[in-house]
C-alpha cells in the first residue's frame, strides 16, 4: 500500500493511544448538582472524571463500588467486572496490532477487509450501545467524555481506510 495510507493509519493509532488517557466518562450526582446550583447558581455536580486507563485501576481500588455501578449501567448482567475491567487496556494494544498487520501485510486484501470490518464494527457497536443506554439514573448521571468519542471515530477511520484499501486492491489494477 502507499506511504500515505500507512501514515494515516499510524496517526489514527496514535490518536487512539492518546485518547485512551483522555476523559471517557464524567460521573455526576444529581443531588449534589441541585444543591450546588441552589447555593452557587452553577451546576458543579461532577464526582469523578474517568479515562480508559483509569477504569481497571478504579474498579480494583478504593472506588470499586462507584466503578462497578458505572459498568452495570452499560451491562447490568456483568459478573466479576473488576477482573474483566483489565481488558480495557487491550484497546490501544488492538490498534497497534492492527497497524502492525497493515505494515507487514499491506498487500493482502483480506487483511484490509478484516481490519476494515473490525474498525467499523467497533465504532458501530459501541456507539449503538452508548446511544441506546439510559445513563441518567436516579442518583448518578454518566456523561460520555470526548476521549471515548475520539477513540471511536479513530477506529471508524481505521475501518474506512482499510475498506478503501481493500477496494483499491480488489478492483483497481496496479500499474
Amino acid at each position: 500500500m502507499n506511504k500515505a495510507f500507512k501514515i494515516v493509519m499510524l496517526l489514527l493509532v496514535i490518536i487512539i493511544c492518546v485518547s485512551f488517557f483522555l476523559p471517557w466518562v464524567d460521573v455526576q450526582s444529581k443531588v449534589a448538582g441541585n444543591i450546588s446550583k441552589f447555593f452557587t447558581n452553577s451546576k458543579q455536580s461532577s464526582l469523578k472524571t474517568i479515562s480508559g486507563f483509569q477504569v481497571p485501576i478504579l474498579a480494583n481500588g478504593p472506588d470499586a463500588k462507584l466503578m462497578i455501578m458505572i459498568v452495570k449501567i452499560f451491562n447490568p448482567a456483568v459478573t466479576d467486572a473488576h477482573k474483566k475491567s483489565w481488558l480495557i487496556w487491550s484497546i490501544p494494544g488492538l490498534a497497534v496490532v492492527l497497524f502492525l498487520l497493515v505494515l507487514f501485510l499491506d498487500k493482502n486484501k483480506w487483511v484490509n477487509l478484516g481490519i476494515g470490518i473490525l474498525g467499523v464494527s467497533i465504532f458501530s457497536g459501541v456507539t449503538f450501545k452508548l446511544l441506546t443506554t439510559n445513563m441518567d439514573k436516579t442518583v448518578l448521571n454518566v456523561v460520555i467524555g470526548h476521549g471515548l468519542w475520539i477513540l471511536l471515530f479513530a477506529y471508524l477511520g481505521i475501518g474506512i481506510i482499510n475498506l478503501l484499501a481493500f477496494c483499491k486492491l480488489n478492483f483497481c489494477k496496479n500499474k
